[in-house]
């Protein structure tokens, strides 16, 4: 299992461009702040909230490795290697868990899911905060299962294991805030476990308790208190983790949209917000006590939706995430939710084996829904429902295939138990809530009618893709109308038919059929319509704008997916040159001066290459100029490769030069011009001690072309 976890899980990340260097979501608040930490040591929070800090430091820690190394983009990739670890341990460690908890046939279960589930082979990818949760949340309840058989066994030093899961709760707190909940459901498990352990008189339980309980709670306070007390000393406010809690459940109150909610906590200090969104609360509350609950129903049957159909057939857009290319392992996995969700009705109605631990399962799935009806559902609010009922969903599935075991061994006697137990009211009670499940999730949508129409959208596309690559665009174009008629709504749709009408020139058509729903994908396309169509203040504005915030790298997406105007002559860093180059920092501008008005250029990271096509065949008396300046005292040796032909030039530090080559006989004729760059690098930060630019840089590059 866990060779097939860790296969599918590296066939993931290569197929997901996301990266966070160039993400303006929650991913690149995460990077840019774990950056700073590396490089000056200072940690900030949020620009409008104090979220939790765990991972930041993580991250950091990673980003340090990565420096040490000499290239910081080697830390995203790091990171990944850590969440994949972290995932693969999770198979042993969640079969053991459900072994020591149910019996081995739920391990084996469990360990399945935790294997192939499709949330579960994404979430390593995530530089988020939610790997390392999901990892230590369970991890804490395994460690809590291990003391408790350890305790009932007489073993010395029981108290092992409540001290490790005290302090992996605390690392979890540290991560996502709600994990604190956890120690009320980890304090009421340990007092069932107590009392049905050794019995006596209620003082001496209640004795035992206090002792166990300090076992527990010292590690994690160990780790919680330290940052409350840096929170105090900062903001003057007892924040014990973040500030989350109350600004999100205010932003859910209003009934303006949440970004004017945060223009408001934009305008105050960071320690003003937690207390006026407090107020504000209690104010709204006052007013209008049911509108903590408006949105309740609604987002409690989002809950139960089928995930991966919602993804792939509901949504608007991919979002840049390989949904397509996973579609078969989604769908499965969708089968998978469904299956446990029902199943897992059933265990936690029936008769409790596992002790005090279904308390905190109870109290994880209360949380967990209770927390999306009143702010809004998101998957990553669902990953301790997720677990729980995988967890008791593989109890029930692992005692059926008991059950069947037994039946071909000695049949009268399954039958005579299965009887027995369809006749209790834990059944019935099992049975009510599955019913109800099963409602939920065939009311909530036409899943028939949305995978139909689904399947033909794609069936549409498949014929279009066909068209277009045997160069038959007409047919093409009418498999994407039909494929658009078919699914209005679906952007990613409607992107690729203006990729093909920007391919063939018919910019209007192209600008026409893009939706009014902007993505950053379709902001590329978009601005480069609006390059060929001559209007290039917005698209230098659409370009600059998605490579910021696409959480990709636009320079490479740009290479794949547009084929510019033909140029002899190309301005670096302008926010025009995107599909002309790769290998570059984002554009910068020199300031102006009396003499000469505002320059762009680009910073050449350790390799990168431009494509120039051009308008006449290259000819002999060509040459290629190179405007430059070198990023450190001294010399560059920059490696410039045109065909098989490889030149060093010195690029002198400080002033800008032209640098002039002549282009080779090879090249002769050729209709494209491609340049390969490539320099050693420094690190800003290593070189000025006041600097926290952590890039691998070579040289700036502001103009290049033919003359």
């Amino acid at each position: 299992m866990v060779l097939i976890g860790l296969a599918l899980r590296i066939w993931f990340i290569n197929l997901s461009p996301l990266d966070p260097r160039f993400s303006a979501s929650d991913d690149g608040d995460y990077y840019q702040r774990a950056l700073r930490l590396a490089t000056t040591g200072e940690y900030l929070d949020n620009s409008w909230l104090i979220r939790p800090p765990g991972h930041i430091f993580f991250f950091a820690a990673v980003m340090k490795l990565s420096l040490w190394m000499g290239d910081l983009a080697l830390t995203t990739q790091l990171i990944r290697v850590v969440h994949v670890g972290f995932s693969l341990l999770l198979i042993p460690l969640g079969y053991d868990l459900a072994r020591r908890l149910f019996h081995r046939p739920a391990g084996l279960i469990f360990a399945g899911i935790l294997t192939i589930w499709w949330p579960l082979v994404e979430l390593p990818s995530l530089i988020q905060s939610e790997p390392l949760f999901f990892f230590t949340l369970t991890m804490h309840c395994w460690m809590l299962v291990r003391w408790r058989d350890a305790y009932h066994a007489g073993a010395r030093r029981a108290w092992f294991w409540l001290v490790g899961a005290g302090l992996v709760l605390g690392y979890c707190a540290l991560t996502r805030s709600p994990a604190l909940y956890s120690v009320v459901f980890s304090l009421l498990f340990l007092a069932v476990e107590i009392w049905r352990g050794k019995g006596g008189p209620l003082s001496l339980w209640a004795g035992r308790l206090a002792v166990t309980a300090l076992a527990l709670l010292i590690p994690f306070a160990s780790l919680i208190i330290p940052w409350t007390a840096r929170n105090y000393l900062t903001y003057g406010q007892m924040i014990m983790i973040d500030t989350t809690g109350p600004i999100n459940l205010w932003l859910s109150l209003q009934d303006e949209r949440i970004d004017g909610g945060k223009s408001v906590l934009a305008g105050m200090a960071q320690g003003e917000r937690q207390p006026f969104a407090s107020a504000e609360i209690r104010e709204i509350l006052r007013d209008d006590p049911l509108r903590l609950v408006r949105n309740a129903w609604p987002h409690f049957t989002h809950i139960w939706k089928a995930q991966f159909v919602e993804d792939f057939f509901v949504k608007v857009s991919f979002f840049s995430r390989p949904v397509r290319e996973m579609a078969l392992l989604g769908l499965v996995g969708d089968l998978i939710w469904l299956t446990f969700c029902a199943a897992s009705l059933f265990a936690v109605t029936s008769r409790p084996h596992e002790g005090g631990f279904r308390l905190i399962a109870l109290g994880w799935a209360a949380y967990s829904c209770l927390t999306v009806m009143l702010i809004h559902v998101e998957p990553r609010y669902l990953l301790p429902l997720w677990l729980f009922m995988a967890l008791y969903g593989a109890a029930a599935l692992g005692t059926l295939a008991l059950w069947f075991a037994r039946l071909r061994r000695d049949a009268p006697a399954a039958r005579t138990e299965a009887r027995a137990y369809l006749r209790t009211p834990w059944f019935g009670a099992g049975a009510l809530l599955c019913l109800s499940f099963v409602v939920l999730v065939v009311t909530y949508r036409d899943y028939p009618q949305i995978i139909s129409r689904g399947l033909e959208r794609e069936r549409h596309r498949a014929s279009a893709v066909r068209a277009q690559a045997d160069g038959d665009y007409a047919r093409a174009i009418a498999a994407y109308e039909q494929m658009m008629a078919t699914d209005p709504n679906f952007v990613d749709g409607r992107l690729e038919l203006a990729r093909l009408y920007l391919a063939l020139g018919d910019y209007e058509q192209g600008w026409n059929v893009l939706s009014e729903r902007h993505t950053h994908r379709g902001d590329v396309v978009r601005a480069a319509l609006a390059r060929a169509r001559g209007d290039l203040e917005l698209a230098a504005e659409l370009f600059t704008d998605a490579e910021v915030r696409a959480g990709e790298d636009v320079q490479k997406l740009g290479l794949a997916w547009l084929e510019p105007a033909p140029l002899t002559s190309l301005r670096l860093g302008n926010g025009l040159d995107i599909g002309y180059l790769e290998g570059f920092s984002f554009g910068e501008t020199l300031p102006s001066t009396d003499t000469s008005p505002p320059q762009t250029y680009r910073w050449l990271e350790a390799e990168g290459r431009l494509i120039l096509p051009l308008p006449e065949p290259l000819q002999e008396s060509d040459v290629v100029h190179l405007r430059m300046a070198g990023g450190i005292e001294g010399v560059t040796p920059l490696r410039v490769q045109l065909g098989s032909t490889e030149v060093t030039i010195p690029v002198e530090a400080g002033a800008w030069r032209v640098y002039r080559l002549a282009v080779p006989a090879e090249l002769h004729g050729a209709h494209e011009l491609e340049i390969r760059l490539s320099a050693p690098t420094f690190i800003p930060l290593q070189v000025n001690p006041t600097s926290y630019d952590a890039r691998r840089l070579s040289v700036k590059v502001s103009d290049a072309g033919l003359e």
